[in-house]
């Protein structure tokens, strides 16, 4: 008999059948609280009715329309509702079928754009399993274990976890701010850096909010030296943080690449 690979494990013993809003339930109707909502994704709960409503209708108009090759009608809706959404100058979307893929593909957009090869993430960064989204992953060895060698040129700066460094918020931002720097003059060199990604709260990396003064900061350098600045808003975006995106809460302050994903779709590719 053919079996589940045992490579991915899961958290708990649960067998779902079916969910309902905040709960999941098993064959034998036991309820679950859903804590992890998908690991961030069912930002509409399970089975909201609306939604089921929706697929249910779109199900019987149209069910793959590959945009390389049509056009669709609610391709073109999605674009027009994100862009009323999306901070000022984003405007040209480009769709993939998970947050992996997104990060795949804004590596290779900020690679092409500027000509430069390295990128810089910072320690405790999760932005996918993929082969260039895991060696861009370092919140764990297990996301890159026994896959080596992954893919080269990639950087990783200190991020400003005050906790962990035992330090105020200000001295954190200081200190995160300083390593990059240092990165900047050692490792990867800012003609050879083609982008810098993070994400404006870590996830995977202990939800840890990135401190405003530290995203500007990022932005002043990658303005200086002519690198992209990349959010990963794939866990943090669309409400999770009681803003629409996480980084706004650092007022006025726009990524040249945002990525986003999970709760875009609430449990859809």
């Amino acid at each position: 008999m053919s079996q589940l690979s045992p490579m991915l494990k899961q958290a708990t013993p649960v067998v779902a059948t079916r969910g309902e809003g905040m709960y999941l339930f098993d064959a034998d109707d036991r309820r679950y609280l859903d804590f992890t909502s998908g690991v961030g994704v069912t930002n509409t709960g399970h089975c909201h009715p609306r939604v089921v409503e929706a697929v249910q209708r779109q199900a019987g108009r149209l069910i793959h329309g590959q945009y390389t090759t049509v056009l669709h009608d609610q391709l073109l809706t999605l674009s027009e509702r994100l862009g009323e959404v999306l901070p000022p100058g984003l405007d040209s979307l480009f769709y993939m079928s998970s947050g992996s893929e997104a990060v795949e593909a804004a590596l290779r957009l900020a690679r092409h754009a500027t000509g430069r090869q390295n990128v810089i993430v910072f320690d405790g960064s999760f932005h996918g399993r993929t082969m260039g989204a895991a060696a861009m992953t370092t919140a764990g060895h297990r996301f890159r274990a026994a896959i080596g060698p992954v893919m080269p040129g990639v950087a990783v700066a200190p991020f400003p976890d005050a906790f962990r460094l035992g330090l105020s918020e200000e001295e954190a931002v200081e200190h995160a701010l300083r390593g990059l720097d240092r990165v900047l003059a050692t490792v990867s060199a800012p003609e050879e850096t083609a982008a810098m990604f993070v994400e404006p709260v870590l996830g995977e990396g202990g939800y840890v909010p990135a401190p405003a003064g530290f995203l500007t900061g990022l932005r002043e350098r990658a303005d200086r030296h002519g690198i992209l600045l990349v959010f990963d808003e794939i866990q943090t975006g669309f409400g999770r943080t009681g803003k629409f995106w996480a980084h706004q809460y650092s007022d006025g302050l726009v990524p040249d690449i945002l990525t986003t994903a999970k709760g875009l779709a609430s449990g859809f590719p």
